[in-house]
């Protein structure tokens, strides 16, 4: 016998909401490209490497010709500029970079994301080579500093948008050594560089590209999972 209750029954054809459902939230189609540009620089990891040239453009192999260095963003957040820097340990006897005062060499630098290990697709900006006899003059008025510039190609107009380099160097045992380096981008021309990034890691995804965009090429379908 009915005690007078009535029992709801879900609409024909739909299937049964659950409050899951109801507190899911939409997913953000952009989620993972905006994980690759990461507009604030919370995931930012980069490395930097500089040697002693020839003047045919070959790297000096022996003691004080490189170093390589963890690089780390100190402007702060939002400034016009973002201000990157490398430290080198003018201590080392083995891995140093000596600024010979001689007019047939020349210094060379490469800055890269994500790594240690260099990778074309993950470099960001290039010092253009400098003659070290000149950086030593410019360290004769400037208290052991140098100025030299610096490009990202990936940017438009890249050859009219030269970034600066500002370069430190210490006296250590009657050698001038590389001791610490800033690299100052203009924010849009960071956030232009990080845009191409995006495209590099679409690309990547199919099949097309080089990679160089966060180096995880399932980044959505890990967020997929994560959603479910």
């Amino acid at each position: 016998a009915s005690l007078g209750f009535t029992q709801l029954r879900d609409p024909p054809g739909e299937p049964r909401r659950t409050m899951a459902d109801e507190k899911k939230e939409p997913k953000d189609p952009k989620k993972a490209e905006k994980k690759v540009f990461d507009e604030e620089d919370e995931a930012f990891i980069g490395y930097c490497s500089f040697q002693t040239l020839d003047e045919d453009g070959i790297a000096g192999r022996t003691v004080g010709c490189s170093v390589q260095a963890p690089v780390h963003i100190i402007s702060v957040a939002g400034a016009d500029d973002v201000v990157f820097e490398a430290q080198f340990l003018t201590s080392n006897p083995l891995f140093f970079l000596e600024m010979k005062n001689e007019e047939r060499f020349y210094l060379f630098g490469q800055w890269w994301m994500d790594g240690p290990k260099y990778s074309e697709a993950k470099e960001f900006s290039y010092m253009v080579p400098i003659r070290m006899q000149d950086c030593h003059k410019m360290a004769e008025t400037t208290a052991n500093e140098f100025k030299a510039q610096a490009i990202c190609d990936a940017i438009g107009s890249s050859s009219t948008r030269q970034m600066q380099v500002t370069c430190c160097t210490e006296e250590k045992k009657f050698k001038s050594k590389l001791a610490k380096v800033h690299l100052t981008i203009p924010r849009a021309a960071w956030l232009e560089y990080k845009a191409y990034r995006v495209r590099m890691w679409k690309a990547s995804k199919l099949g097309v590209g080089g990679g160089g965009g966060g180096g995880d090429d399932d980044e959505e379908k890990k967020e997929e999972k994560k959603d479910e």
